[in-house]
């Protein structure tokens, strides 16, 4: 039987990009230098998706289906099933199922690392029975959003702690640098690349230099990024779902709110909860459609059965679909749905263009200054995607041999390589802060403590501030540690953190001071910055009774 090439105690390593509504994982095979995704399922692509039922053995016990049969077990058990978990991670939202009028309760990384380890399963199972190799997933490269919390990043970790992979043997990394790996293989060319990413929960632009060394390698750098972590495919589905729900309105003179499940309404709770799953899964049906031919039948007959019998029959075209203004608020937050209220698909594009204007600028280029643009994630597929790419950079968008969703998971399977055999030849990414961070001072003054550009290296970037803090005041005993990133730095004056482009990361209090003279206690301040992109700010009193506080950044990048 062959191995991975690879010393076994230490195992072998996974490529994950665990999606909000997909998930892909692949591997680097070291016998022949190649990656290749391994099919869960039958499929390179898995529905991120889980259904829970009662173990035939234990009624206390719950079994779990995953992937494409829990995605359709959401339109009959819409009560035990998870979809979009990606979304509630980073959140302290429990999530709650039905399973035989029996209620259980979740916490997000729980029902993320039962999915993970499906995925591990599956693949342990694959690479030993369909490829000979010797050993198991015991350490993984996961994908996150350029933008993610760092709430977002501990509990996605935590999910693979769960899954079963080992905690010393979890990387984070970029999904724009993995996709752009991906890209940098096949075109081993010195370039300025924009990846496009657009995911089912997220957007990221994110605009990557790649050189290539004395052996032909490509050395990767991130130049900017620049996203939003609430604009993804699955908002694009809505405005198809807003469309359907108007014209189901219609039909039943809007005396039915499928939305409310405690209106009396003639409609049950599990009614209304598998009509929506139906008509979800139906907008995602007929958004790949519309993707591919100019118009589509929308057909949900019966759609509900109670009070009465309503059937939806309707056709939307590509043109209607694009410029809907959505009305209803749907599921979402208030907060959501003020953001995408009366905003159609039009609008979500050119919002991701806006995202792209300020990768542009944070990175002090142009559009004629880019190369090639790479389109990754499903939604990337829409037609309008490209138009509005050639609209902005004059060019096509790059013709990948890769599908866009595979190229984050295949990535991240080269981050395997680059990690467990560091000696060998492979692309190199080079991780790199992306803007100046630094404090809160007197004044309201910025005082910038880490700069932008600068190499973060494998055992992480420790910077102390130049000059320590000091009291302003008489017996305080506290001082306010307020973190700032500086998203449109000027060398040429003094910043203040009011300032446009200047964004609050985080803030916490160093209490216990002792307490003296205006000036005499001093404060020593530490930021470390990790290659995952988390930061880790220390303060701490210099006196001798001094004490030290910690917080960690609920948002970098």
């Amino acid at each position: 039987m062959g191995t991975l090439g690879l010393d076994l105690e230490r195992g072998l390593f996974l490529g994950i990009d665990f999606g909000t509504t997909n998930s892909v994982v692949s591997i680097f095979d070291f016998k022949d230098g190649q990656v290749q995704t391994i099919p869960i399922d039958g499929s390179n692509i898995f529905p991120t998706a889980i259904q829970f039922e009662s173990d035939i053995e234990d009624e206390n016990k719950l079994s779990k289906i995953f992937g494409v049969q829990a995605k359709e077990a959401a339109m009959i058990y819409p009560q035990s099933t998870v979809l979009s978990i990606k979304r509630y991670l980073g959140t302290e939202e429990d999530i709650n199922i039905v399973v035989d009028d029996k209620e259980f309760s979740f916490k997000p990384e729980q029902i993320a690392g039962e999915i993970m380890g499906y995925l591990k399963r599956m693949a342990d199972e694959y690479v030993r029975e369909k490829l000979n190799m010797a050993g198991e997933f015991s350490g993984c490269v996961i994908t996150v959003p350029a933008n993610s919390t760092d709430k977002q990043k501990k509990m996605t970790k935590e999910a693979a702690i769960l899954a079963g992979f080992e905690e010393e043997n979890i990387y984070l990394r970029l999904e724009p640098a993995a996709a752009a790996i991906s890209y940098a293989v096949n075109e081993r060319k010195d370039k300025k690349v924009l990846v496009y990413d657009f995911g089912g929960g997220t957007f990221d632009a994110c605009i990557l230099e790649i050189k290539l060394d004395e052996n032909q390698e490509p050395n990767i750098s991130i130049l900017s990024t620049y996203g939003d972590n609430d604009l993804g495919g699955n908002d694009v589905d809505k405005i198809l779902i807003d469309m359907i729900y108007e014209e189901f309105k219609k039909l039943t003179d809007g005396e039915i709110d499928l939305f409310d499940e405690n209106l009396d309404d003639g409609v049950s709770k599990r009614q209304k909860k598998v009509a929506l799953v139906r008509l979800a899964q139906m907008a995602n049906q007929a958004k790949e459609r519309l993707s591919q031919a100019k118009s589509t039948k929308i057909v949900l007959a019966p759609f509900i059965q109670e009070p009465k019998i309503v059937n939806i029959n309707m056709e939307i075209t590509r043109e209607d679909f694009l410029n809907h203004k959505r009305v209803n608020k749907l599921n979402d937050s208030e907060e959501i749905f003020e953001k995408f209220e009366g905003k159609s698909v039009i609008d979500m594009i050119d919002k991701t263009i806006a995202c792209v204007d300020k990768s542009l600028e944070n990175a002090k280029l142009n559009s004629d200054d880019i190369d090639e643009i790479f389109l990754v994630g499903g939604s990337s597929s829409m037609p309008i995607v490209s138009e509005k790419i050639k609209e902005k950079f004059g060019k096509e968008p790059f013709k990948s041999k890769i599908s866009p969703a595979l190229s984050i998971s295949q990535g991240a399977a080269h981050y395997c390589n680059m990690i467990m055999m560091p000696t060998v030849k492979g692309p190199t990414v080079n991780e790199k802060t992306i803007h100046p961070i630094g404090l809160e001072i007197a004044g309201r003054r910025f005082m910038e403590i880490v700069k932008a550009g600068m190499d973060i290296p494998k055992e992480n970037l420790v910077i102390e501030a130049k000059e320590p803090l000091i009291t302003n005041f008489d017996n305080v005993s506290s001082m306010a540690i307020v973190v700032y990133e500086n998203t449109s730095p000027n060398e040429e004056k003094i910043q203040y953190v009011t300032d446009e482009g200047m964004k609050r990361l985080a803030g916490t209090s160093l209490r216990g001071i002792p307490q003296g003279l205006k000036g005499q206690e001093k404060v020593k301040v530490i930021f470390t910055i990790t290659q995952d992109n988390m930061l880790k700010v220390t303060a701490k009193s210099m006196s001798d009774a001094g004490i030290v506080t910690e917080l960690s950044v609920d948002e970098l990048y």
